[in-house]
């Protein structure tokens, strides 16, 4: 009895790869992110999310009828593990890809004022990261920064102010910032990231999970019980998700008119 043909791991890999370019595609042609002559700044975390947009971006940027440069920039922090480490691999990475690469080092943590609770640490992280992030991009004339938040980011987001805050304020694919000389853009607002995860598994690209250790000592938020909940609603999930987005969506929309 003849044995079951195995599947090609290439014409699965690139399979995967293909079906979130076309989630990227799909985002650039419902909101124009990117444009002919763009000088696009990657923030690159080297987490899984902002290491497959960068293959994207690479991969997307050959074939796609714009012209851009692509630049990454990657902040340190002073309380991760492993920092050169990560700074050989991130280098690495993006020299194979031919693309620039940039460090900025962020400010210690001073901690919180005395008698006031302690935040989530990854709060802190998001608005030190954030901060150099525009800086850089300001700095070197890059008019777009592309972060790679996904589909489950926007939605727990939406789902978190409407929870704890009674607002539908999400992650919009574009925010023009400094009188529009900067604009935010997520490419991968369309994608899953489920679907994120099997795209880098298939394909063997490394990555560099946050080595952080006041980050791993698995504090609580309220991210984290929204996620779990997202989560609980098994197949259904996915429309829930793409449903938070639409509504968080159509009430910019709505705000944004005079």
């Amino acid at each position: 009895m003849n044995a079951e043909p195995t599947a090609d791991p290439a014409a699965d890999r690139e399979r995967r790869l293909h079906f979130l370019a076309r989630r990227l595609a799909a985002a650039q042609k419902r909101w124009s992110l990117f444009a002919d002559g763009d000088r696009v700044l990657l923030g690159l975390s080297g987490g899984m999310d902002s290491v497959m947009l960068l293959h994207l971006l690479v991969r997307w940027r050959r074939a796609a009828p714009l012209d851009f440069a692509l630049a990454a920039l990657h902040v340190e922090f002073p309380e991760a593990q492993g920092r050169a480490e990560r700074r050989r691999r991130l280098q690495e990475l993006c020299d194979g890809l031919d693309v620039p690469l940039a460090f900025a080092a962020a400010e210690p943590d001073p901690g919180p004022p005395a008698g006031a609770r302690p935040a989530h640490p990854c709060f802190r992280c998001a608005r030190e990261r954030r901060r150099l992030l525009f800086g850089h991009a300001a700095q070197h004339g890059c008019g777009k920064l592309a972060l790679a938040h996904h589909l489950d980011d926007a939605a727990e987001t939406v789902l978190m102010n409407l929870l704890f805050q009674g607002g539908l304020e999400g992650l919009p694919p574009r925010r023009d910032f400094f009188d529009g000389r900067v604009a935010l853009i997520r490419p991968l607002l369309l994608a899953e990231k489920s679907e994120i995860a099997r795209a880098a598994s298939a394909l063997g690209f490394p990555f560099v999970p946050c080595l952080c250790d006041r980050a791993a000592q698995g504090i609580g938020s309220e991210r984290d019980h929204v996620r779990a909940f997202l989560s609980s609603l098994g197949p259904n999930a996915r429309a829930a998700k793409r449903h938070l987005l639409r509504v968080s969506l159509a009430a910019a929309e709505g705000a944004a008119r005079p």
